[in-house]
């Protein structure tokens, strides 16, 4: 069977609401976009298997549906995105869980969530199988009881561990999130989450955290408009990197860069490329998915992705 990249996480049918204006309780906010209540398929790891299908890779989401799978176009947009669907599971007592993004002008979301057959006592036990001959795995957020299972897992089968937690309280209460985090190799955070970090392992400067967790292999943080950085141990050494945005003409939704971000530097990882070239995959694919509305409508093939890489990044190689 074997997969590039097996991973957890919620699946969402995303509806994006452009606003004005600042929801606020009292106060009127205009939609300013005509598609409103069109659906975007999408959630963490739906994303990143969708957008390493499209660059060739085998990814495996593991995914609970509801009865609506097939008439939202779900299981079409799957299929013929690529993505192995060996760990899907239908229920068709439940509805597909979906996401309402609110968006404002400045791009800031507000996040409006119904778990539908991803809560977490509808978990049904991961299949060995699924594991066996993965070459990786990925940990978004999930209910916990998803999360705890994928992590015994990966355990079992010695699976390098990528993680993107998004302080995501729910489904990393703080002693799971450290069980995690002992068995990460490569950590992705955003300038807020590495804050946190900071303060749950009592460090004044987050930069100690490298040395703190013991797989730990690469820290790598986003820093939006600014581009992301890096700490990565290279023999026993704690070395420091920064890459820039892939810069474009225009943002015309900011949904999914992050999960394109972490899909693009899986690509380089599996490609056994370096974490700054890996990195750039990372910030590559992410200028491709903020071209488009929705978190993989835009996502590239593999020739193109490889183009805008190399017009952008040939003479840093």
């Amino acid at each position: 069977m074997g997969y590039d990249l097996i991973t957890s996480g919620y699946c969402a049918l995303d509806r994006i609401i452009k606003i004005n204006a600042s929801a606020e309780v009292g106060k009127t906010s205009l939609i300013t976009n005509d598609n409103y209540n069109e659906i975007h398929y999408g959630g963490c790891n739906v994303n990143v298997s969708v957008s390493l299908a499209k660059l060739g890779m085998k990814s495996a989401p593991i995914l609970r549906v509801g009865s609506d799978y097939e008439s939202s176009g779900f299981k079409d947009y799957l299929e013929k995105s690529g993505v192995v669907r060996d760990a899907i599971l239908k229920l068709n007592s439940k509805k597909t869980s979906s996401t309402y993004l609110i968006e404002t002008k400045e791009h800031d979301h507000i996040t409006l969530f119904y778990q539908g057959a991803m809560a977490g006592e509808l978990h049904k036990p991961y299949k060995d199988v699924w594991f066996n001959e993965a070459k990786c795995a990925l940990m978004t957020v999930a209910s916990l009881s998803d999360n705890m299972n994928f992590l015994e897992k990966v355990k079992e089968h010695n699976l390098p561990l990528f993680l993107g937690m998004k302080m995501d309280s729910d489904a990393f209460p703080k002693s799971f999130l450290k069980e995690c985090l002992e068995n990460v190799e490569v950590l992705f955070t955003n300038e807020s989450e590495a804050k946190c970090l900071a303060d749950i392992y009592n460090l004044n400067d987050f930069n100690e955290l490298i040395n703190v967790l013991p797989k730990i292999k690469a820290i790598i943080t986003t820093k939006g408009k600014k581009g992301s950085c890096a700490l990565y141990k290279e023999n026993n050494i704690v070395r420091y990197v920064e890459v820039e945005t892939v810069k474009i003409k225009e943002v015309i939704d900011t949904v999914g860069s992050g999960d394109a971000y972490i899909a693009g530097y899986i690509y380089g990882y599996l490609k056994n490329k370096t974490i700054k070239e890996s990195m750039n995959y990372g910030s590559t694919l992410a200028s491709f998915v903020i071209e488009g509305i929705g978190s993989t409508t835009n996502s590239p093939t593999e020739e193109d992705f490889i183009n805008r890489y190399l017009y952008h990044f040939s003479e840093e190689n």
